[in-house]
């Protein structure tokens, strides 16, 4: 917990109200074991969103993000306005993990 001096700080740096955060996804590539003692909360308006991190993130830990880019580029440009963001970065990713371009 901070304290609430440093609460007040804050808010009056930026000017703003400051609040608590829930974590709402929880991920170490690196080291699995610690996986288990997290149980993530997921909330269904934003489970797209943790999935599209998670793909970023072994993106840039794989070394991969530019290509991971160079295919999301490519694949929105002949998108359907139907076809959702997550459906586009798994294709990507695939793509990008499998080495064909």
């Amino acid at each position: 917990m901070l304290k609430q001096e440093v609460y007040q700080k804050a808010s009056d740096v930026f000017g703003v109200t400051v609040g608590m955060a829930n974590i709402i996804g929880f991920t170490n590539l690196i080291d699995e074991s610690n996986e288990k003692d997290f149980t993530p909360e997921e909330y269904k308006g934003v489970s797209d969103e943790i999935d599209i991190n998670m793909i970023i993130c072994k993106a840039i830990e794989n070394g991969k993000y530019r290509e991971l880019q160079n295919n999301l580029y490519t694949l929105n440009k002949k998108r359907h306005a139907r076809i959702k963001d997550i459906t586009i970065y798994k294709k990507a990713w695939k793509e990008v993990a499998n080495g064909s371009k």
